[in-house]
């Protein structure tokens, strides 16, 4: 099958003779003769490669290329910027628009074509790499909140486990969040670097064996990626691209997949979230956590997370008069909520003092119904 290449160019002369050079060099053509135009067709035709002008009005071609590389449907297609402005600063900004190659008017056809197609190879291999492995895919299942101190981490260890015993299919829980790892120390681990080795990998090194190799099993079956407590490998939170490659693999290695996400939206955030398949939002029945959360969960949406993947979770963490009510957390929210987690101090003391999860330390309590009760919603 053809390869097909979107022209987006407002001289129609260019379009026509690119387009018919294209095509007899044996690649299908579709093109555009404005920027909107352009971006529409991106994402309705789905090509496998983008001929961008840069001086275009209403829309010139960086703006193109930034847009594009923000929609989840069009960011990975490769776009060759090919446009009469040959200056050092031009191509220096329509790389940092977006662009995996940039190519000056006018130029002989087959030096065109030759960029297509070392473009395209490029490409084809990127995409080879960071493939994930055939087979059905779990769910992946992100936890975040406005801010921290909610009790994310938490809630993912124990409905993970909650997970694992009323399903008995595999369940991973992820710890996204370098640096600032707790789930390892909850639990007992005196070593909790397995996203770290990740991290020093490349983005392309990522698969799903890379991923699996990184995990440990808890004698409950739950198998976790934890993060380290070290401060400084916080910096790892900038490498957002390998984030992405890792969740692009978990969901392939346990039907279950939960990653912490931790609060607010870092850049790792912003890649990983639209590949969830459901979003557990934690908050607090306080107004300012409340307003906080509204905005982060408008953040979301504009990330491009579905409504209805949204799932809000309260959490109590203190017995306070001064909290608000379940309906008038819902009122201020404007959606329901799914569970509400009364407090339990005294549990979690005892959770952590002996390294076990909540739900494990006493099967029977109301917490541990609610975990369960949390995780009968997520399989339905």
């Amino acid at each position: 099958m053809a390869e097909r290449i979107l022209i987006i160019d407002d001289d129609l002369d260019t379009l026509k003779l690119v387009s018919m050079m294209l095509e007899r060099n044996g690649y299908e053509t579709v093109t555009a003769d404005t920027g909107p135009q352009g971006l529409q067709m991106a994402r309705t035709e789905k090509p496998d490669l983008i001929i961008l002008d840069v001086m275009m009005p209403q829309m010139d071609g960086l703006e193109v290329s930034r847009l594009l590389r923000r929609d989840e449907i069009t960011r990975d297609i490769p776009i060759i910027m090919f446009t009469a402005k040959s200056q050092v600063d031009d191509k220096i900004l329509g790389f940092e628009a977006g662009a995996d190659d940039y190519l000056t008017k006018p130029t002989q056809p087959r030096e065109l074509v030759a960029h297509i197609k070392a473009v395209l190879a490029r490409s084809r291999k990127a995409t080879r790499e960071q493939e994930p492995p055939a087979g059905p895919r779990g769910s992946l299942i992100g936890v975040i909140g406005a801010r921290g101190g909610l009790g994310i981490s938490t809630l993912a260890l124990n409905l993970g486990i909650a997970l694992k015993e009323q399903e008995e299919k595999d369940v991973i829980v992820a710890e996204f969040r370098p640096g600032q790892g707790t789930i390892g120390m909850e639990l007992g681990y005196p070593r909790s670097d397995g996203l770290a080795q990740l991290m020093k990998m490349k983005p392309e090194e990522i698969n799903a064996r890379s991923v699996e190799n990184a995990l440990i099993t808890h004698p409950s079956g739950v198998r976790f990626l934890l993060a380290s407590i070290r401060p400084r490998e916080a910096q790892y939170a900038m490498q957002a691209a390998n984030f992405e490659a890792i969740a692009r693999h978990l969901p392939f290695l346990a039907q279950y997949v939960l990653v912490d996400l931790g609060p607010s939206i870092p850049p790792l955030t912003e890649k990983v979230a639209p590949l969830c398949d459901r979003i557990l939002v934690v908050v607090e029945p306080v107004p300012q956590t409340l307003e906080l959360s509204k905005i982060l969960i408008d953040d979301l949406l504009g990330l491009g997370v579905g409504d209805g993947r949204i799932t809000v979770v309260s959490i109590n963490r203190v017995r306070s008069g001064i909290q608000l009510s379940w309906s008038q957390v819902q009122e201020q929210l404007g959606r329901s909520l799914a569970v509400i987690f009364t407090p339990a101090p005294e549990l979690a003391y005892q959770a952590a003092t002996n390294h076990v999860p909540m739900i494990t330390q006493q099967p029977g309590s109301l917490t541990a119904q609610q975990f369960s009760k949390l995780a009968e919603q997520i399989v339905l």
